[in-house]
C-alpha cells in the first residue's frame, strides 16, 4: 500500500547549473526511514562519501520534513543536515514554527540544495515555480535583513532561513535562521550554506499538505490533543515561560554550564537575573509567524530591551541565556538579552559561541592568554564588554575571532593551550546541560553521532552521578534516544509531547499503515547506525572518540553536588559506553554496528559498509600504537 500523509516529491536544486528537479523517494525508504532526521541521514548516507570537504560544493544541504509536518499539532519542526566543517561529521539541526510546514505546503516533502554557485544567490519556491535568483545586493547583510527584503520580493508571508555575514565567512559556528528568530545549523551547517554562495531559501506555503488517510479521525485526534496541550496544568511552566526559566532549574541541580562549566550549582538567584520572571518582565507580544497555528503551548517568548541605547526585540530560550550568560560569567539581563539579538543577526551559534567565547574568559582568568594576543584588554568571567566584541569578531573572522570561528578545539589547538579547559566531544561545543547533575548523562554526550549534543536522550532518572554505576540507566537512555529521534523523524516538536503510546495511532491516521512502537523506533536506530558507520569510514575511532572532557570528569566544586563528577571512575565511564555498545548491538570495544545488527535493523545492504568500518577502526588503533 502507497502511503499517504506523503506528497511523494524530494525537490533538488541545483545551484552549479541553477537547474532544479523533483524526484519520488522510493517506497521502502519511506517505511524504513519514516522521514525528518531518519530519511536525511539514509540520504547523507547514500550521496555525501566519507572524506568528503563539508565547504566543497560536494557537500549537500537536506531540509526534511515529515509525515506529521502540517497535519498533527505540534508538529512544526524541519531537520536541516550536512556533514559539518567544525566537525567532519554529518550533523543535523531542526528548527521550528514556519519553514517545515510551509515546505510542506508548497508541495514537497524534501528539499536538497546541491553544487556551489559562483554568485551569491538565494532560492525561492511556492506551489507553482522554483527559482534561483541573484542576492549579491543582500550579501553582507544581516539575517534579519536579509529576511525582510526577501520577504518584500516574494511575499510578506514567505518562510526565509537566511544566512549572515559568519556564514558567508565559512565561520566554523554559523548558524542558519529561520525568520529572523528560530536557528538550525549547529556545526556550522550556516558555513555550508555560505560556501554555496547561498544566502536564503525562501518558501510561501500557498498550496495544501499532504491528504492523510483518515482526516476525520485525525481531526478528532488533533483537537483533542490541541486542547490538551493548551490547557494542562502539566504544560503551565512551559506555556507561561517557555524554555526561559531553565536556568534557575539548571542551576538548583548542579547542571549549568556557568562559569565555562567550573561552577555548574550557582546560587539560584543569581541565575533567576537572566531567567524566568526576569525574562517575563519585558515580555512583548510574537509577531505573526511565531508560533504558528499548529502549536498548542506557543512556548516561544518574545522579549523587548535597550542596551548602550539600542533598543532591540529578541526572543530568547534557555540556551542563549546560559551559554551568552552564565557561561561567560555575565548576568546582565540586558547585556545577555542583546548578545542574544546580535548572535541572530550576525549568524552565529548561541551555543558554540558562547561556548568557545567562555573558554577565552577562562584563559584570561588563568592567565593563559593577555592583551597583546586578544587585542585589546578582557577582565575575564563577567566581561560584557569583550563578549559583544568577540561575538563581532568571530562573524568578522578578524583577530583574535579568527581563532574563534574555529570552534574551541580548534582554537586550543592553534593557540597551542587551554585543550583542558575547552568543553566539547567530538569538536562540537557543548551545550547548557553540565552531566555532573545527572546519571548516565554523560554517556549521552560521548557516544552521540554528532557530538556534545543534548538532543540525544536523556537517562530516565534525576539521580545525581553518585548514586550508583552509570551503565545502569543506559537501556533506559537509548530507548529515549529513540524516542527523541523518531519524533524528530515525525516533525514533532519535543515540547509538545504526545505520550509515546499514542504515536502508531496517530502515525496510522497519517499513514494508513498500522505499526507497532518499537517497529517505529527502527526507523532511528538504523539511522544512527548509517551514522556512525559513516564517520568511521571518514575518520572516527569510537574507542578513542567517544569520551567526555576533563572538567566533567572532576568534582564539583561548589553547590548542591559539591565534589560529584559525571563517573565514579575512569573505570566507570568505560563501562558505561561500553554497555551503550551492547544495547545498540555494535562491537563491544569498537564501537561500530556489526554486520549481524544491520541485518537485524533490515538494511542488509549496508552489512559491507559495517565491516569496511571495522576493519578502518581496527587499522586507526593498530596506527596509533594502541591494543585492538
Amino acid at each position: 500500500m502507497r502511503l499517504r500523509g506523503y506528497h511523494w516529491r524530494i525537490l533538488r536544486v541545483n545551484l552549479s547549473t541553477g537547474r532544479w528537479r523533483v524526484e519520488e523517494p522510493g517506497e521502502e525508504d519511506l517505511e524504513l526511514f519514516i522521514g525528518g532526521k531518519a530519511l536525511a541521514y539514509l540520504m547523507a548516507y547514500r550521496e555525501i562519501p566519507p572524506g568528503t570537504d563539508p565547504l566543497s560544493p560536494s557537500n549537500r544541504l537536506y531540509f526534511v520534513t515529515g509525515p506529521f509536518s502540517a497535519l498533527v499539532p505540534g508538529a512544526s519542526k524541519v531537520t536541516v543536515l550536512a556533514k559539518s566543517p567544525l566537525t567532519r561529521l554529518l550533523n543535523d539541526s531542526h528548527a521550528g514554527d514556519y519553514f517545515g510546514p510551509s515546505l510542506r505546503k508548497a508541495g514537497y516533502d524534501a528539499l536538497v540544495v546541491e553544487g556551489a554557485s559562483r554568485d551569491p544567490v538565494y532560492i525561492y519556491i511556492d506551489s507553482r515555480t522554483v527559482e534561483v535568483r541573484d542576492a549579491s545586493r543582500i550579501w553582507g547583510s544581516t539575517t534579519r535583513e536579509a529576511t525582510r527584503a526577501i520577504r518584500r520580493e516574494t511575499s510578506e508571508r514567505a518562510s526565509v532561513a537566511a544566512i549572515g555575514p559568519a556564514g558567508e565567512r565559512l565561520v566554523r559556528i554559523a548558524n542558519i535562521i529561520f525568520d529572523e528568530e528560530r536557528a538550525a545549523g549547529r556545526g556550522g551547517l550556516g558555513a555550508v550554506m555560505g560556501s554555496k554562495k547561498l544566502k536564503a531559501i525562501a518558501v510561501l506555503g500557498d498550496g495544501r499538505p499532504p491528504e492523510p488517510a483518515d482526516p476525520e479521525g485525525l481531526r478528532a485526534e488533533g483537537e483533542k490533543w490541541y486542547n490538551y496541550f493548551a490547557t494542562s496544568p502539566r504544560y503551565g511552566d512551559l506555556r507561561t515561560y517557555g524554555t526561559t526559566n531553565a536556568l534557575v532549574y539548571s542551576a538548583s541541580i548542579g547542571m549549568s554550564p556557568s562559569y565555562n562549566f567550573e561552577t555548574p550549582g550557582i546560587p539560584v538567584d543569581l541565575a533567576a537575573k537572566i531567567s524566568g520572571d526576569a525574562i517575563k518582565e519585558v515580555e512583548v507580544d510574537p509577531p505573526w509567524y511565531i508560533h504558528g497555528a499548529s502549536c498548542p503551548i506557543k512556548c516561544a517568548r518574545y522579549a523587548e530591551a535597550e542596551y548602550k541605547g539600542r533598543r532591540f526585540r529578541v526572543k530568547p530560550e534557555y540556551e542563549n541565556l546560559a551559554m551568552l550568560g552564565a557561561a561567560t560569567g555575565v548576568f546582565d539581563r540586558e547585556a545577555v538579552l542583546y548578545f542574544n539579538r546580535l548572535v541572530d543577526d550576525l549568524g552565529l551559534d548561541s551555543i558554540s559561541t558562547g561556548n568557545t567565547i567562555a573558554w577565552l574568559l577562562e584563559l584570561a582568568e588563568r592567565g593563559l592568554i593577555g592583551e597583546e594576543e586578544v587585542g585589546f584588554k578582557v577582565k575575564g568571567f563577567g566581561d560584557a564588554e569583550a563578549v559583544e566584541r568577540l561575538i563581532r569578531l568571530i562573524a568578522e573572522r578578524r583577530g583574535i575571532g579568527a581563532v574563534l570561528a574555529e570552534g574551541v578545539k580548534r582554537a586550543s589547538e592553534i593557540l597551542g593551550r587551554g585543550a583542558e579547559l575547552a568543553v566539547h566531544v567530538k569538536g562540537l561545543e557543548a551545550p547548557a546541560w553540565d552531566p555532573r547533575g545527572r546519571r548516565g548523562f554523560a554517556v549521552s554526550y560521548a557516544t552521540a553521532d554528532v557530538g556534545a549534543s543534548h538532543l540525544r536522550g536523556w537517562p530516565p532518572t534525576t539521580e545525581p552521578p553518585s548514586a550508583g554505576p552509570a551503565k545502569e540507566v543506559v537501556p533506559g537512555l537509548a530507548r529515549n534516544r529513540d524516542d527523541d529521534a523518531l519524533r524528530d523523524s515525525l516533525s514533532l516538536c519535543r515540547f509538545v509531547s504526545y505520550p509515546s503510546r499514542e504515536i502508531p495511532g496517530l502515525y496510522k491516521l497519517v499513514t494508513g499503515l498500522e505499526r507497532s512502537l518499537d517497529d517505529l523506533y527502527r526507523a532511528p536506530q538504523r539511522a544512527e547506525a548509517l551514522a556512525r558507520i559513516h564517520a568511521a569510514l571518514d575518520w572516527l575511532v569510537p574507542p578513542i572518540h567517544d569520551d567526555v572532557p576533563p572538567k566533567w570528569m572532576k568534582g564539583q566544586p561548589t553547590g548542591p553536588l559539591k565534589g560529584v563528577a559525571a563517573f565514579l571512575s575512569e573505570e566507570d565511564k568505560r563501562e558505561a559506553i561500553r554497555e551503550y555498545y551492547r544495547v545498540r548491538g555494535w562491537h563491544p570495544t569498537l564501537g561500530v554496528p556489526t554486520p549481524e545488527t544491520m541485518e537485524r535493523l533490515g538494511i542488509p545492504w549496508a552489512r559491507g559498509d559495517a565491516e569496511r568500518a571495522l576493519r578502518a577502526v581496527e587499522e586507526r588503533l593498530r596506527a596509533a600504537g594502541l591494543e585492538v
